[in-house]
């Protein structure tokens, strides 16, 4: 809304007082490409935006699977440990039957159990035995508790490391909510800013119509279909709003075109379909006239013709190369532009020098500035 203009003032004839100047037009236009701007920069960030989440989204994955997996370690080594210790209950309850035995019964079983040797090679055999028997019990109990004791060691060890890998995947999933949340604000602001910058260039091509339209009816009826189809010049090329600036070269006279900057053999182009002709004079040296159904342009200071010089043109046809020759000699290239309606307007815009007609010539500035920019 902030871009929005009042254009209910700024009627055609026939409605009412004013278009919009170029002032306006190129005001317009300049802040639709400063919001375009805007917008590329603003989806470049969002770009990175995305990419740092879709790094620290693999990150998660990854802390997901190290976790899972270190999950799956632990319950596997606590399950180990379980059946361990049922292994240790089991030999510690051997052990404990057999002192309670042992207790209650007295020392006279072994020693029955010995007694009832039939010789002295079963007596020592069966001594052996009950020596065996109980190492044998003792042992085990000693290993079993060892690897219990070891599997608990495993179990503390692996806790640690889920704790540690479960903190770091809170961590990671923080940073990707952090991301994500950015992301929607930065997603936010670009959809803001390409709001404002469709809005700004509506107005830019709704100021820059009814400009072309009020300058098509200031020439009618000479023409209803526009004035230049194509820039005269190519790019790189630069022009200001000089029709009406004193002039010495040659006698005093008052500048009755604008001066198209450019590089020495830049194309010149007729800017409307019709008949050009070559011509020469010491002022403007090489030159080249367009005659259209709507008027003629000349183009001076020529460094070279063309092959379409003379004879029927279309538009956008080269019909000359930028120079300096003529009164130029020895300045800045430029090919010195006029344009003479059949017609001249009751109602033109003034130049900066505050002319809009000279003789028959008009300010081509407006027609220029809707043909190049």
């Amino acid at each position: 809304a902030a871009l929005t203009l009042a254009l209910g003032t700024l009627l055609l004839p026939g409605g009412a007082a004013a278009a919009p100047s170029q002032q306006e037009v190129a005001q317009a236009k300049n802040k639709a490409e400063a919001l375009a701007s805007q917008v590329r920069a603003a989806r470049d960030e969002l770009a990175g935006i995305s990419a740092q989440m879709g790094a620290v989204t693999e990150l998660v994955l990854q802390a997901q699977d190290k976790l899972e997996a270190t999950q799956k370690e632990l319950n596997q080594t606590r399950e180990e440990l379980a059946a361990t210790q049922d292994r240790y209950d089991a030999v510690a309850g051997r052990l404990n039957a057999r002192a309670h035995d042992a207790y209650i019964e007295g020392p006279g079983s072994d020693l029955e159990f010995i007694l009832g040797a039939t010789s002295l090679t079963d007596l020592s055999d069966r001594v052996t035995f009950l020596d065996a028997v109980q190492q044998s019990d003792a042992d085990l109990a000693t290993q079993v508790e060892s690897l219990a004791n070891q599997l608990a060691a495993e179990a503390a060890r692996t806790a640690k490391l889920e704790a540690k890998q479960a903190a770091l995947l809170d961590d990671l999933r923080a940073k990707r909510a952090d991301l994500q949340a950015a992301r929607e604000q930065q997603q936010q602001l670009v959809d803001r800013i390409e709001a404002d910058r469709r809005e700004a260039a509506a107005l830019a091509q709704k100021l820059s119509k009814q400009r072309q339209a009020w300058l098509k009816a200031q020439l009618a009826p000479t023409t209803s279909n526009g004035v230049f189809k194509v820039c005269p010049v190519a790019q790189p090329r630069s022009f200001g709003d000089g029709f009406g600036a004193p002039r010495f070269s040659g006698g005093f006279h008052l500048h009755a075109g604008v001066d198209i900057a450019a590089p020495t053999g830049t194309p010149i182009f007729a800017p409307f379909d019709g008949v050009a002709r070559s011509s020469y004079n010491g002022l403007g040296g090489d030159a080249v006239y367009v005659t259209g159904s709507t008027g003629f342009v000349y183009n001076a200071h020529l460094s070279a013709y063309s092959a379409n010089s003379n004879g029927s043109v279309q538009a956008g046809e080269v019909i000359g190369y930028v120079g300096t020759s003529g009164d130029a000699l020895g300045g800045i290239p430029h090919d010195h532009f006029e344009y003479h309606p059949n017609v001249i307007p009751s109602s033109w815009p003034a130049s900066s020098y505050g002319y809009s007609v000279i003789d028959d010539a008009i300010n081509p500035y407006p027609l220029l500035a809707e043909a190049c920019y």
